[in-house]
């Protein structure tokens, strides 16, 4: 088979290709590459040469024949085309098919060039180090194996060296078996109880049991007691009761405490804790009180901390928070938390002294940080305005290029790509100034993403962009709808691409579902709605506008509660509700689904700037989200 040479071609300088590849070339060279075809595909990229894209159907042409193509030609590409996008992903492949067949010596020559890693790479360069006599390698390597999720098989041989060099340890392999019940993870679980001593351990058969029917297993004593491994089922069945039944598996759990030591039974009162507090019930505090002294997972002492919040016990939310490790209480959201805490317990200066850096960021803590503190400097007054030939400079980097011709072709998994590559490590002006090109090109997703990114010098005009106003504005209008919440609650759904379509099929601007849009459009009395229609601007903007008002007004009024309820739904958002009225903060704080808590935070921190951007009357953040009431 013939193997195809690379010609010495110049990458650094855009201007000097041909960039009129066409959509059919560029999707042909993809087609031949998924199939394998490499004569089709050498053909291709003897048509494409000289185009400003040709770089994609070169990394396609090496990376179909990756564990055969002369290592030559590889070190050739990555040469021509350094510093670019396809260049790291190639050197990753590569790196993979080096790992693959034990050619450590070329590996850890390549290893230090590599951008983007990953946890497959990461197994391979341990496995490089031990083998070139690194003697700090496996004990580096050790953070890996502590996971209740599957690890890819080429990290198998190097947890096979930690075990071998006393690394991992039998505790250790009883540590990772609970990690992998609390993501129920019966393939890992099996996997771990078959390296533990068969007197000791269980099969995959019990195992299958228990996770079949978990209450009968307990009831019917299925389950001894005798052994770590029995024991071990008999608190992952209670886990699994206790995810559908909390009450029967806390009744299970005094049922059968005295057939557990003390360290299993708190453990397993502090997993019941977990998942109360995610469901709001009031046993969570207690619950994790009766976990005493056994150690918190991360994840537990967030939910114990909201659990408290929402308690209003400030005391138990602050040991919560100190409980946390280092990165975890750096953490913005628990930054705030922690102050208020202070602050509820008397600690003004102490809260003060949290609250004064929190509130120089722009999300939605720092601005309830600000408010806390009253009125300091306003950043979003000043702006950064690029010069034409700052914005022309940026369209000149190869990687910009190559992404806003991708995009032009609809490429818009690759565009994105690229473009994000060829923004790191910019300075804030340069940042600014390729947000604006995006946005002289429309393309509004990538013009936030990038404007987003600054630190110290800001445009927020770039940041929160506002297209399509005047359809939104009138649609707004039509329905006494705060057109600042719509456009913060768009700039989150979709950052306004008009064809954005979710993994789960929402649609357009404002992602509507098919099912609601069309529940709409029959309200509005469309004659004719066709399901394609969602992704025209202002037919989509008129029914997610209806939509949100809908909803605003079926929970009387109360924004946050709209926000949650267009993300999860408003019967959920409902059960989120306590008994009583909470502070807006605090509800969202405890909403149960992350993606759902973190999008109420940014529609509302969006909503904000959005208001400002508009001159609307000031309305501080604490105003616009006010008060959930109890149900």
């Amino acid at each position: 088979m013939k193997r195809f040479v690379f010609p010495l071609l110049s990458v650094l300088i855009p201007a000097l290709a041909n960039a009129a590849v066409s959509t059919n070339e560029f999707n042909a060279a993809r087609d031949a590459y998924r199939a394998k075809d490499i004569p089709r595909l050498e053909r291709l990229v003897e048509k494409m040469q000289g185009d400003e894209l040709e770089i994609y159907s070169r990394y396609w042409l090496i990376n179909v024949q990756i564990d055969t193509i002369p290592e030559t030609q590889v070190k050739q590409f990555l040469q021509m085309y350094s510093g670019s996008l396809l260049a790291d992903r190639l050197r990753a492949d590569w790196l993979k098919q080096l790992g693959k067949v034990e050619r450590w010596d070329t590996f850890s020559a390549e290893w230090p060039a590599l951008i983007n890693s990953d946890t497959e790479l990461n197994c391979y360069q341990y496995r490089a180090r031990h083998v070139l006599k690194d003697m700090t390698a496996l004990q580096a390597a050790r953070p890996l194996w502590f996971t209740g999720k599957d690890q890819p098989d080429a990290c198998g041989p190097l947890f096979d060296l930690l075990r071998s060099n006393g690394l991992v340890t039998q505790d250790n392999i009883w540590d990772r078996l609970r990690l992998a019940q609390e993501e129920n993870n019966l393939g890992l679980m099996k996997h771990l109880a078959a390296l533990l001593p068969d007197e000791q351990s269980f099969t995959a058969r019990q195992l299958d049991l228990v996770a079949a029917n978990p209450q009968a297993a307990l009831r019917k004593d299925q389950i001894t007691y005798r052994t770590r491994g029995g024991r071990e089922l008999a608190l992952y069945a209670l886990m699994r009761v206790g995810r559908t039944d909390l009450d029967q598996g806390a009744a299970l759990l005094q049922d059968l405490k005295d057939r557990f030591n003390v360290a299993d039974t708190t453990y397993a009162w502090g997993q019941l804790a977990l998942s109360a507090a995610r469901r709001h019930r009031p046993e969570a505090l207690e619950w994790f009180r009766l976990a005493g002294n056994t150690p918190l997972s991360p994840i537990q002492l967030e939910w114990k901390a909201r659990a408290a919040l929402r308690a209003g016990d400030w005391q138990t939310a602050l040991a919560s928070i100190d409980g946390m490790g280092n990165n975890q209480q750096a953490d913005a959201t628990w930054r705030y938390w922690r102050a208020r805490s202070l602050k509820a317990l008397g600690r003004t200066i102490e809260a003060n002294e949290l609250f004064a850096p929190l509130s120089r960021e722009h999300h939605f803590y720092g601005l309830l940080a600000k408010e806390e503190i009253g009125n300091v400097m306003d950043v979003a007054a000043g702006r950064y305005r690029p010069s034409d030939n700052e914005v022309n400079g940026m369209r000149r980097l190869a990687s910009l290029s190559r992404a806003l011709t991708l995009y032009r072709l609809d490429q818009r998994g690759d565009a994105v790509k690229e473009w994000n590559w060829g923004v790191r490590g910019m300075e804030d002006t340069q940042l600014i100034a390729a947000a604006e090109l995006a946005a002289r090109n429309q393309w509004y997703d990538r013009a936030i993403y990038t404007s987003d990114r600054t630190k110290d010098v800001h445009d927020f005009s770039l940041r929160y962009i506002a297209p399509y106003r005047e359809v939104v504005q009138d649609a707004a209008k039509q329905i006494e709808l705060d057109e600042a919440w719509v456009f913060g609650l768009m700039r989150q759904e979709s950052r306004f691409v008009t064809v954005a379509r979710s993994n789960v099929g929402a649609s357009g601007l404002m992602q509507l579902m098919p099912s609601t849009a069309q529940w709409v459009a029959k309200r509005l009395g469309y004659k004719k709605f066709r399901a394609e229609m969602v992704n025209e601007i202002g037919t989509n903007v008129q029914l997610g506008t209806y939509y949100l008002k809908h909803v605003l007004d079926t929970l009387g009024g109360q924004p946050v509660l709209a926000t949650a309820a267009y993300n999860a739904g408003p019967g959920r958002a409902k059960t989120w509700q306590a008994s009583r009225p909470l502070e807006a903060a605090v509800y969202i704080e405890n909403i149960p689904f992350s993606e759902t808590r973190d999008y109420v935070k940014k529609v509302m921190a969006n909503a904000y700037w959005y208001s400002k951007s508009f001159n609307q009357p000031a309305m501080s953040l604490y105003q616009r989200i006010g008060t959930v009431p109890g149900n």
